[in-house]
């Protein structure tokens, strides 16, 4: 596609087959829609001259008026264009750390324009919704939110770990769907655990109350604060207990809470907070169990060593520089290392 082409795309200069042209570019491949994203944040940034207090107060401003105001028919101008995209694109960066936003377009199968929202692993983000629910990602998580919730409802769908404050509306449900639950809320704080390499999912209730069921269905349970649902992907076995809430709520804050869990269980959380790759030289030593709390402004090499300090245990980081770097735990028991 011609760069020329996709500029007047992003600046409403085309008529409506020549967008619908470009739209069949973008969805055509990934690679198309990296392109259109780049394209899109130059221009964003092109703008400049924003105050970095105003720019929330503008993006819940502009949020409101995508939801309420029918799509113009006639272009909107180059100038008034970058003002906006600049809004959307700046508005990400406020919080914890930055989210990635991707513009899905609808097709065929779909009649509805959605935002996908993705923090990198190494990273945690944080945002709003138009309607004022909070949202916090976790390190390799994508959510897709309408980009206007419908009449009767408000439904996201997510995989990895995200933190919900919904804004309560009685009249308007609050949905989120991974790719085996849904949970419904009316006004709460819970966490979402769901991870796709995962075996288990995890809803935990911070305050508020909600109902959880199979996608296709059967109603599992309803949590009150202090329970979590844990689901069993393959073969649906579902388990509700009471636990502390302060490890669902502390890894917004950059802090990792554990107590009496595997080297294993640790890690897999290590490789998505510092994007990175653990291997063990010996089962055994993933079957560890430690207690403690693991800082994400500390350095790798740091949270290693204060693991090896309690157990018969060492570590090697191996630098790779077009790769993950590789963190290979060896059981001085066996001499290895």
């Amino acid at each position: 596609m011609d760069q020329e082409q996709v500029i007047k795309f992003i600046t409403g200069n085309l008529d409506e087959q020549e967008a619908k042209d470009v739209r069949t570019w973008i969805n055509a491949d990934e690679a198309n829609k990296h392109e259109f994203i780049r394209l899109k944040n130059i221009h964003a940034f092109a703008a400049g001259g924003k105050h970095i207090l105003q720019i929330e107060d503008d993006f819940m401003q502009l949020s409101r008026q995508i939801n309420q105001e029918p799509i113009p028919t006639k272009p909107i101008s180059f100038r008034n264009y970058l003002k906006y995209a600049a809004i959307l694109i700046a508005a990400l960066f406020i919080g914890f750390s930055a989210s990635e936003i991707r513009y899905i377009f609808p097709s065929s199968a779909e009649n509805e324009l959605t935002n996908e929202f993705f923090a990198p692993e190494g990273q945690i983000s944080e945002f709003k919704l138009s309607d004022g629910t909070h949202v916090w990602l976790n390190s390799g998580t994508r959510i897709k939110v309408p980009v206007s919730f419908s009449a009767k409802h408000r439904i996201l769908s997510m995989e990895g770990e995200a933190f919900f404050h919904v804004t309560k509306d009685q009249l308007h449900p609050f949905f989120v769907n991974t790719k085996e639950l849904s949970i419904k809320v009316m006004g709460t704080s819970f966490n979402v655990s769901a991870y796709a390499s995962e075996k288990n999912s995890e809803i935990t209730l911070i305050e508020g109350q909600v109902g959880i069921k199979e996608i296709d269905g059967e109603r599992l349970a309803k949590l009150l604060p202090g329970q979590q649902l844990v689901y069993e992907k393959a073969t649906g076995v579902k388990l509700k207990r009471e636990v502390d809430i302060m490890p669902y709520e502390a890894w917004r804050d950059g802090k990792m809470i554990f107590k009496d869990r595997t080297l294993e269980y640790i890690s897999e959380r290590l490789e998505r907070w510092f994007n990175v790759e653990i291997h063990f030289n010996d089962q055994n030593v993933s079957h560890m169990k430690f207690t403690g709390t693991i800082l994400k402004n500390k350095p790798l090499s740091q949270v290693l060593e204060i693991i090896t300090l309690s157990a018969p245990i060492r570590f090697d980081i191996k630098v790779k520089p077009n790769e993950k770097n590789e963190v290979i735990l060896y059981s001085l028991k066996n001499n290895n290392k």
